[in-house]
């Protein structure tokens, strides 16, 4: 069994490997780099069909939202088109060019870069928390989620890290040009976090 959840858009579009031909049971959300509604879907090898049918209804699922089933249907018929493939490919170039542009400044990229739509970042070497950088992050218009990193000495509410995502800039049009600007925001945020002036300094670069 394979969750896709993250990378199904991705996978949908063909520019990172499916696991559908290798696995029994492949399930995932139909939001994140999916880019369509709050759901999930479930595949499965046709010899598994009638038993994961008869284990989701009606013992899991509750009353159908249509409103939902038709963002669904128009979500798996978008993901097929020229259009989302290249939004897909902007956000892993997106998602490169970040942890590039990270590591210039003195960030370190966990596993050394991405191969998909997530930079997860060690925060360690610039002296600052997950959380606390999360947070300050949010205050100039940045968001990204504390997350702890591997053999993280800081605890869960805290962490050494941050995992920032490149889906929502790059649906917006945003390419590499852009993200050497964000990453110089996120660089001068973290060399000074708790600093109002740096903070509103930052906040304003955007629309300059």
């Amino acid at each position: 069994m394979v969750d896709m959840a993250h990378v199904a858009g991705l996978v949908a579009a063909r520019v990172i490997p499916s696991p559908v031909p290798y696995a029994d049971f492949v399930s995932s959300s139909t939001t994140k780099t999916f880019c369509g509604p709050r759901s999930g879907i479930i595949l499965c090898k046709a010899e598994h069909a009638k038993k994961l049918d008869k284990g989701v209804f009606p013992g899991s699922l509750g009353s159908i939202h249509l409103n939902t089933i038709a963002a669904k249907a128009f979500s798996l018929g978008y993901v097929t088109t020229p259009k989302f493939r290249a939004i897909m490919e902007q956000v892993v170039a997106n998602a490169k060019k970040l942890a590039e542009e990270l590591t210039s400044h003195g960030f370190r990229i966990v596993s050394g870069g991405t191969d998909n739509h997530i930079v997860l970042v060690d925060l360690r070497p610039k002296g600052i928390t997950g959380k606390l950088f999360q947070d300050t992050l949010e205050t100039v218009g940045i968001t990204v989620n504390k997350n702890m990193i591997p053999f993280d000495t800081a605890s869960p509410f805290v962490t050494s890290g941050v995992r920032i995502g490149l889906t929502s800039i790059s649906q917006r049009g945003l390419k590499e040009p852009e993200v050497v600007e964000i990453a110089a925001i996120m660089n001068q945020v973290a060399n000074g976090p708790e600093d109002r002036a740096n903070l509103d300094d930052c906040k304003a670069k955007p629309k300059s």
